[in-house]
Formats: structure tokens, C-alpha cells, sequence
């Protein structure tokens, strides 16, 4: 099934920019995308979600801390929802289990990304973090050519259940015609999966790696965070027409 929706993505026109800079980029993105999604109430709902899973791979993070710090009032992160007025929300996918999932469990998970997406949602953030998770997608990111049209097989030997579920909100983004905002490897790692399967530009998600914010720090989700927040601020300021739309793309 999960499949079969990738077969059957919407098309969107293609997106074209010059921009060398972050926010000129981002003003071409949003005058493209007011065109084709209804942007016209700005960002009212942004969720960002963080997606927690663990891989076979011996590193520093601590996960558990980490989720803590999140839910610390005074956290970066916490903060960062707060004045983004986000829903930030934390998913558990079982990331003391490092063996690899089967491909039943990798379906459950995408469909479980998917439900996520609720219909007033207008802006959609996704990050994972956990043991192995930022290396794991960087390895992925370097095997993309050996996928070619298997995407089960390529799926069950490379990727765990945050890569599932994130795709998985990134299909129903697309279907739903919500920008999606990507953060970090495994944010990389989903958007190449999904648009090599597909010979498709999905220009509705966007990546941090692509924006280059100098926020001076690597933590999970803060970038994709910062992103939003310079999204909603440029939408904010840039002139309207009577409708509400930006001008230059009315």
C-alpha cells in the first residue's frame, strides 16, 4: 500500500531559483508555493516532530537525556516551540531495539509518520535522533545509487523505522499539499529515497542542509526550527494583495 501512494503522487510544478542566500531562497519558495498551496492564512499550524530510533552503532548520544532536555521548559528546543507556537511532539520508535526491522514493521511505521499528519496542519517539521541515526543516513545517503527500482529490498537492508515514519509523513505532505520542512541526514536520506523511486521533484519538502543557517550548533530539530521560524517572519513581511497571497506570485 505504501508503495502504491508513491506510485501515485500528485505532480507540482517544478520549482526554479537563482538564490545563492538562505532567505532569498526561501522568499522564492514561498512565492512559488502560494501559487499551488493555500498559504494564503500564513503558517497557522506547524507541528515538528522528532523521531526517535536506534541503530546498531556505538556513538555518544543519549537519547534519553536528550528527550528530557525536550521536555525541560527552559530547553532549546522547548523554547524554540514556544516561540514558533509549534506543536512539538516526540514519537518513540522502539530505538532500544537496534536490530534491523522487518519490512511489515518498517509499513506499520510509515503508515504510523502518516497519521501524524492531521488536516489543519500547514507546516510539517521532521528530525530523528537516537544511537546511530545521523551515521545510518549518511550511509544511506551513499548507497541511494544501489536502490534503483527496489525500494523494498533497498528499505529493509538500510533503514530503520525513523526513515519510515518521516517518509511516511512526507507522502501524506505531499498528498495533502503541506509544505514539509527536513532536517539533517536522515531528512536528507527521506526526501532522496522517496524523489529516486519516483523520477519526481517534490519541491513542497525543503531541507535545512539546503538553507545554511549559521545557528552554531548541530542539536536535533533546532534547525529545522529555526527554518519555520524564518518561514512564518518572511510570510509575515513580505507585501500581500487584498487575498491574502503573496504579491509577486498573485
Amino acid at each position: 500500500d505504501i508503495i502504491n501512494l508513491l506510485d501515485n503522487l500528485p505532480d507540482y510544478p517544478e520549482f526554479q531559483t537563482n538564490a545563492k542566500d538562505p532567505m532569498r531562497w526561501m522568499v522564492d519558495w514561498l512565492n512559488h508555493h502560494s501559487r499551488v498551496l493555500d498559504i494564503s492564512r500564513g503558517f497557522l499550524i506547524t507541528r515538528c516532530g522528532l523521531y526517535w530510533a536506534g541503530y546498531d552503532r556505538v556513538d555518544a548520544f543519549d537519547g534519553k537525556a536528550f528527550v528530557e532536555a525536550c521536555q525541560d521548559s527552559k530547553g532549546a528546543l522547548n523554547q524554540l516551540a514556544a516561540m514558533l507556537d509549534a506543536d512539538l511532539q516526540i514519537f518513540e520508535l522502539d530505538p532500544t531495539n537496534i536490530s534491523k526491522p522487518t519490512l511489515d514493521e518498517l509499513a506499520m511505521a510509515a503508515s504510523y509518520g502518516m497519521m501524524g499528519v492531521e488536516e489543519n496542519t500547514q507546516l510539517f517539521c521532521a528530525a530523528s535522533f537516537g544511537q546511530g541515526v545521523e551515521s545510518n543516513a549518511l550511509d544511506i545517503i551513499a548507497k541511494m545509487p544501489s536502490m534503483k527500482d527496489d525500494l523494498e529490498t533497498f528499505m529493509q537492508s538500510n533503514c530503520g523505522l525513523d526513515i519510515a515514519a518521516m517518509m511516511g509523513v512526507a507522502i501524506a505532505c505531499i498528498m495533502k499539499g503541506i509544505p514539509m520542512i527536513l532536517d539533517g541526514a536522515s531528512g536528507q536520506a527521506v526526501k532522496m529515497i522517496i524523489e529516486n523511486y519516483t523520477g519526481e521533484k517534490f519541491s513542497n519538502l525543503i531541507l535545512t542542509n539546503d538553507m545554511d543557517f549559521s545557528i552554531g550548533n548541530n542539536v536535533s530539530g533546532q534547525n529545522m526550527m529555526v527554518t519555520a521560524m524564518m518561514l512564518k517572519t518572511l510570510y509575515a513581511a513580505l507585501p500581500k494583495t487584498d487575498c491574502g497571497k503573496i504579491k509577486a506570485a498573485a
